[in-house]
C-alpha cells in the first residue's frame, strides 16, 4: 500500500503522531484502504514543523513532586501491577464498585478505562467518585476522542478534587471502530498535546489559555506506547516525545510479539539518557481461546498476535490454561527485563456482568502471577 493519502489532515486531527491504530500495511485505523497521514514522505517537513511548534521543551524551573502512591510503588523498584475496569453499564454502580474492589485485591492500582475501544460505558468521573468513596486507589483514563481541551482540563481538575492522584492520557480509538460509529468524534488535541496541557496545569497552575487556577491538581501522569504498529523504528522516539510532554510513566499495548517488543525496549533503554526519568510498563493480556484471540486481533488496533500463538491455543487440550501460560511467559520476560517497572495485566473473560467478570479476572491474575513467580498473598486477595 502506498502511504500517499487523499486526506488533508489525520482523521483523528493528530499533530504529533502517528497513533497506535496503523495497520501492518500502513493503513489508517479510520480508512484502512488509505495510508497513514504520518507515513506520507511528502508531509514529513510539515509534520516535523508541527511537532516543534506543539511540543515545547519541558517546563523549566517549575518543580513538581507528585505524592501518588503509584509513584511511590514504582520508585521503590517493586514490580508494579495495574488491573483495569470499564465503567458500569448501569445507572446503579453497586456491582461496579464491588467488581473494582475484587480486582484491586490482586493489583497495586485499578485503571478506569474511558469508553474503551470506543464503546459506551459510565463516564469515568462518575466512576471515579464511586470508587474513591469506596477507598479504592485508582487511575482514570482520559481520551481525546470525546472531549475538547476545555472539558478535559475540567475533568482533570474534577478528578483531582475527588482525591485522584494518577491519570492516564490517551488519544483514543476512533468512533468508527466501536459500538457507536455514528457519533461525532472530537480530537481537539492528541495525547502528547494533552500531556503538555496537563503538565502545565499541575506545574504552573495554568489552563491552556493561560488563566490561573486556585489550587494545582496533584497528578502523576501517564500515557501509552505502541511498539507493534508501524512505523516500528519511530515508536521508541514517540515514547521520548511523550515523556518530554510531561509523562511520568508509559504503558505499552498488549505484548504478544516478543521479538519486536525486545527491539523496542532495547531502543527505549538507549534513548533514556536523553529524557527525564520515567517508568515503562508492559501490557499483558490473558487470552481464553483461539477464536477470541482472532476476534481481538482483527477488531482492536495497536498490537498483533503471531500465528504461533494461535496455533498454541488451537492445539491445546485446555486453551484457557495455555492462555495463562502464554501470559505468564510474557510476564516473566518483563520481570527479568532491564528498564521495565511493571505491567498492566488484563484477562479477557467475555463476561457481561461486572462482578462475575471481576471474580474471574481475579482468579486469572492470581494464577498468572503465581506462575510468573510473583504471587499475591491470599490474605490480600481475599
Amino acid at each position: 500500500m502506498s502511504v500517499t493519502t487523499y486526506m488533508d489532515v489525520c482523521p483523528k486531527a493528530m499533530k504529533i503522531g502517528p497513533c497506535g491504530g496503523v495497520f501492518a500495511n500502513n493503513g489508517c485505523e479510520v480508512e484502512p484502504g488509505v495510508g497513514c497521514f504520518f507515513l506520507d514522505p511528502a508531509r514529513r517537513e510539515q509534520i516535523q514543523a508541527d511537532e516543534r511548534a506543539l511540543l515545547p521543551l519541558a517546563l523549566a524551573g517549575e518543580t513538581f513532586a507528585p505524592v501518588s502512591r503509584l509513584k511511590r510503588v514504582l520508585d521503590s523498584g517493586k514490580f508494579t501491577f495495574i488491573a483495569e475496569v470499564n465503567g458500569a453499564d448501569s445507572a446503579d454502580a453497586t456491582d461496579f464498585v464491588n467488581a473494582a474492589r475484587v480486582v484491586a485485591s490482586v493489583a497495586d492500582i485499578v485503571s478506569i478505562t474511558d469508553h474503551s475501544g470506543a464503546n459506551v460505558h459510565m463516564g469515568n468521573i462518575a466512576a471515579v467518585a464511586h470508587l474513591r468513596a469506596a477507598d479504592i486507589d485508582i487511575m482514570p483514563t482520559f481520551a481525546c476522542r470525546d472531549r475538547n481541551r476545555m472539558a478535559l482540563q475540567g475533568d482533570l481538575l474534577g478528578a483531582a478534587s475527588l482525591g485522584v492522584q494518577n491519570a492516564l492520557l490517551v488519544t483514543g480509538n476512533h468512533v468508527r471502530v466501536g459500538d457507536s460509529p455514528n457519533a461525532t468524534p472530537v480530537f481537539d488535541v492528541d495525547s502528547p498535546r494533552l500531556l503538555a496541557i496537563a503538565d502545565r496545569l499541575r506545574r504552573k497552575g495554568e489552563y491552556d489559555n493561560g488563566r490561573k487556577v486556585e489550587v494545582k491538581p496533584d497528578l502523576y501522569l501517564g500515557s501509552v506506547a505502541h511498539p507493534f504498529a508501524p512505523p516500528y523504528e519511530d515508536r521508541p522516539r514517540q515514547v521520548l516525545r511523550k515523556v518530554r510532554a510531561g509523562a511520568d510513566f508509559i504503558i505499552s499495548q498488549h505484548i504478544f510479539d516478543l521479538p519486536r517488543w525486545r527491539e523496542f525496549l532495547a531502543e527505549v533503554n538507549v534513548l533514556r539518557a536523553d529524557a527525564a526519568p520515567f517508568h515503562l510498563l508492559g501490557g499483558v493480556a490473558i487470552l481464553p481461546d483461539e477464536p477470541t484471540a482472532r476476534a481481538i486481533n482483527a477488531g482492536l488496533r495497536g498490537f498483533s498476535i503471531p500465528e504461533a500463538l494461535f496455533t498454541r491455543l488451537r492445539q491445546a487440550t485446555d486453551p484457557q490454561d495455555e492462555g495463562l501460560e502464554i501470559a505468564a511467559e510474557t510476564l516473566r520476560e518483563l520481570i527479568d527485563a532491564e528498564g521495565v517497572a511493571g505491567c498492566l495485566l488484563a484477562p479477557v473473560t467475555g463476561r457481561q456482568n461486572a462482578l462475575v467478570a471481576s471474580i474471574e479476572q481475579q482468579e486469572l491474575i492470581l494464577e498468572v502471577r503465581r506462575r510468573a513467580g510473583i504471587p499475591v498473598e491470599r490474605s490480600a486477595a481475599a
